[in-house]
């Protein structure tokens, strides 16, 4: 019983840590780090170390992506380095502070919508000092945000599907008495 308590409540761990993303904090090294406790605590049998290869995988390919769209997307709509960079960091302090009165209602949906918010209004800002013309930077501001949204949009994805996988490869075994 004690097992199957623990391995809930790690995997309950692992499901949390998705929203962790939103706000570009480790969330999905939270999940990794949950099923290597799993594996730790199991022997090394569940889940195998193959599994947690095949999630380490998943989360380098899905840090990467976010990383190089929220790039291309400033860098498209003509965006200068700095402001890209500054789309990063609006992002991260747009996501941690949300909008806390609709947070419990929208479970943490607007968290993602201020870290947008911050990236564009971060990339707006850097853009204007640049001296580039107000549409000039709005547009440019638009491209980070899009490029940062889809980058944490590919993130949460890939947390969700390392979750699933890590489910499984408990489920599984129990299931067909392994």
């Amino acid at each position: 019983m004690l097992d199957i308590t623990l391995s809930i409540l790690l995997l309950v761990i692992a499901l949390a840590s998705v929203s962790l993303n939103v706000v570009s904090l480790p969330g999905n090294w939270v999940i990794l780090a949950t099923g290597l406790a799993m594996s730790i605590y199991h022997g090394g049998r569940q889940p195998h170390w193959a599994i947690l290869v095949v999630i380490l995988l998943v989360l380098l390919v899905a840090e990467a992506l976010e990383f190089l769209s929220g790039m291309v997307g400033a860098r498209q709509f003509g965006a200068c380095k700095a402001a890209a960079w500054a789309a990063i960091a609006g992002a991260i302090i747009g996501g941690l502070v949300g909008i806390p009165p609709i947070t419990i209602v929208t479970l943490g949906i607007d968290h993602l919508v201020a870290a947008i918010a911050g990236a564009y209004l971060a990339a707006w800002i850097v853009e204007l000092l640049k001296k580039r013309s107000v549409k000039e930077a709005s547009l440019a501001a638009l491209g980070a945000a899009l490029g940062r949204g889809a980058g944490l949009v590919v993130k949460v994805g890939a947390g969700i599907l390392a979750w699933l996988i890590l489910l499984l490869a408990w489920l599984v075994p129990m299931i067909m008495g392994w």
